[in-house]
């Protein structure tokens, strides 16, 4: 009965990661380039339980999950989200594979999130303030002209071609890490390499590839199952009380 209890409530563990996941998803609907986090649960090994009989063969009477708590694996989903218009110059999307590179404190960093600035310098900037990397460094933007980007990211201010947009893409995208502001990292050892199936859309931008109804219907699913896995702990609870007030009293 108590590792009932304690298999019950690893469950309510894992529903409460489940439900922080989806509120995290569901709160960055309308987060630019945002791409949601997936699950998975995968049960430890099992132990194979025998009844031994003296002058019997062993039977087999079931098997144990030799852990309690289950081991929950967390990825990223890189698919595209849909493109929205927006009319802004400095609005970007990429369509197709790769990432946007911007330069932070701590080196290089990735994203698919296209809503740019200018800065008080002429810096094309990130909403954080990161430098938007072109294959020459950062992409400074002359005061005066209009900004055009084409679809192989060259851009050009008036008459002047300012530089590159530098493009990436990772033959493994799943082992980028989040590291806030919508921006990812690649740990060591994973080196990026040159986009080449993508098309650069100015005056649009990829929304989070986040399905709000699908999001809600799997928050309220989760939700449920909390309050049925609840309930077992009760159930449990109950049952072991009785065990230990009720049943020495019959004695």
């Amino acid at each position: 009965m108590i590792r009932g209890i304690y298999t019950a409530l690893s469950g309510l563990n894992l529903h409460e990661i489940k439900q922080a996941i989806l509120a995290n998803n569901i709160a960055n609907i309308d987060t630019p380039g945002f791409k949601k986090d997936i699950f998975s649960i995968e049960g430890g090994g099992m132990a194979e339980l025998f009844r031994f009989v003296p002058g019997e063969y062993p039977a087999f009477v079931g098997e144990l999950p030799l852990v309690v708590q289950p081991q929950v694996e967390f990825t990223t989903d890189f698919s595209q989200g849909r493109l929205e218009m927006t009319g802004n110059p400095l609005d970007l999307a990429i369509e197709g594979e790769g990432f946007f590179v911007v330069m932070t404190g701590e080196g290089e960093a990735y994203t698919r999130a296209g809503n740019f600035l200018r800065s008080a310098d002429g810096r094309l900037v990130t909403p954080g303030g990161y430098p938007v990397q072109g294959e020459g460094g950062d992409l400074v933007l002359p005061p005066q002209g209009e900004v055009v980007v084409d679809g192989e990211g060259n851009v050009r201010v008036g008459e002047e071609v300012v530089g590159k947009l530098r493009i990436v893409r990772f033959a493994d995208p799943g082992l980028l890490e989040k590291q806030g502001e919508n921006l990812f990292r690649a740990p060591g050892g994973v080196v990026p390499e040159v986009a080449q199936r993508y098309t650069v859309r100015q005056g649009f931008l990829e929304r989070s590839n986040v399905e709000i109804v699908e999001a809600m219907v799997r928050m309220i699913e989760a939700l449920r199952e909390y309050e049925l896995t609840q309930r077992a702990v009760m159930a449990q609870d109950e049952t072991l009380e009785k065990a230990v007030n009720d049943i020495p009293r019959l004695g």
